[in-house]
């Protein structure tokens, strides 16, 4: 049995590859909008076209990994990704490019409702959420690497070469997951006596922890479709700075998965609900966010947009490591992958809404202030949702995993 250690490692730079093929369109933006002469809310709609087919894959992707393996799904997810950045670079028309992101969304799609069930068999129970936090944080790298190198390679080469090139890293993350991670063990037939899809899909409190995840998706797409954007509303004119700016969101994002990872596990060894956690997190997030709006508004300094942009990102980013502690104490690593196909799918309507609201209301009123605020607005409503999680504020005892 490998090491959980290189397990997280290797998940780590599947999502780094999976990341920057995702982010590089927001820093391409600028370019593609200038070519096919987009709208912000055309430019929008083309941003969500990844999450309509990321949303659409989780559930079957989630039920293949639960009958086919989970390995075999996640490597097969990350290949046709390398096809579908290929085909992002042959793109000529707005039609074809929204198809090509399409695809990429269903290549990536493949990926979360099974390595999630991966680190759950590989991690010692005491470390959960700072594991499943830890593992993840390969998306937040993927953040940086992919806004920062395609606003610099955006500079340098025509944005169609940058899809070609982001091509080659998931090529090699297949491999070493093929090499050195062997499936995980099967479940038994106990494990899963009586869990059904339906059963699934009944469980309360996934649909709470999925309505409370919409939130923090909105926040961070708003932020990873945008963010170059935000710069240059407050001065900064070249792809290349805005980009590097806004890649900072991405810095913050490891450090909020390990920190709230942290805290959630020793909460809970304490007899603190991870729901608290999470809760704060959403809280500190929608409070950052509202914060960068008052600067965009403003006109304030780039610096301090930086900053608000790391704020958010490193408390929203912090959410997921006790969301998906709270998963994986809930279902049977039977289901697993299915429960977490189920509770992805909810989140990433945030994905949908996010981008294209805010690009809505920045035609409409000439500024994304408005969007901000609407976002802090968002965040505490999440925050007040995942308190009707059906677990008390206080355990009854340490539940030791």
């Amino acid at each position: 049995m490998p090491s959980a250690y290189l397990v997280w490692g290797l998940l780590i730079y599947a999502w780094i590859g999976n990341y920057m093929i995702r982010m590089a369109l927001s820093s391409l933006l600028p370019p593609i909008m200038t070519e096919l002469g987009l709208s912000y809310t055309r430019a929008g709609f083309l941003a969500t076209a990844f999450f309509y087919a990321y949303m659409a894959m989780q559930l079957p992707a989630g039920f293949l990994g639960d009958r086919l393996g989970r390995r075999r799904v996640v490597l097969g997810g990350i290949l046709l990704g390398v096809l579908a950045s290929l085909f992002t670079g042959l793109a000529g028309s707005f039609a074809a490019l929204f198809a090509a992101r399409l695809l990429t969304g269903l290549s990536q799609g493949s990926m979360f409702s099974n390595d999630r069930v991966i680190i759950a068999a590989y991690t010692p129970k005491e470390k959960m959420a700072m594991g499943q936090g830890v593992s993840f944080s390969g998306a937040g790298l993927g953040t940086t690497l992919g806004l920062l190198l395609a606003g610099v390679l955006g500079e340098l080469m025509p944005w169609r070469g940058v899809f070609f090139v982001f091509a080659l890293p998931p090529l090699l993350a297949a491999f070493l997951l093929w090499r050195l991670v062997p499936e995980p063990p099967s479940p038994s037939v106990a494990d899963v006596a009586g869990w059904t899809f339906r059963r699934v899909a009944a469980t309360p409190a996934l649909w709470i922890l999925g309505l409370a995840g919409i939130m923090p998706v909105y926040l961070q797409f708003v932020l990873a479709t945008w963010g170059p954007l935000f710069f240059s509303e407050v001065g900064v004119s070249d792809l290349g700075r805005s980009a590097l700016y806004a890649s900072f969101q991405g810095v913050a994002a490891p450090f909020g998965l390990f920190a709230m990872g942290w805290l959630a596990d020793r909460a809970h060894e304490r007899g603190i609900s991870r729901k608290v956690v999470i809760a704060l997190t959403i809280l500190l997030a929608g409070a950052s966010i509202g914060a960068l709006g008052t600067v965009l508004a403003a006109k304030g300094s780039p610096g301090l947009v930086a900053f608000f942009i790391m704020a958010t990102s490193f408390f929203l980013w912090g959410t997921w490591g006790p969301v998906y502690a709270l998963m994986a104490d809930r279902f049977p690593p039977g289901v697993l992958g299915s429960a977490f196909g189920l509770l992805n799918t909810i989140c990433f309507v945030g994905s949908i809404v996010g981008p294209f609201l805010t690009g809505w209301i920045k035609d409409v009123t000439g500024s994304f202030a408005g969007g901000c605020y609407g976002a802090a607005v968002v965040a505490g409503l999440g925050a007040v949702v995942v308190m009707a999680f059906p677990q008390p504020l206080r355990l009854k005892r340490a539940q030791k995993r």
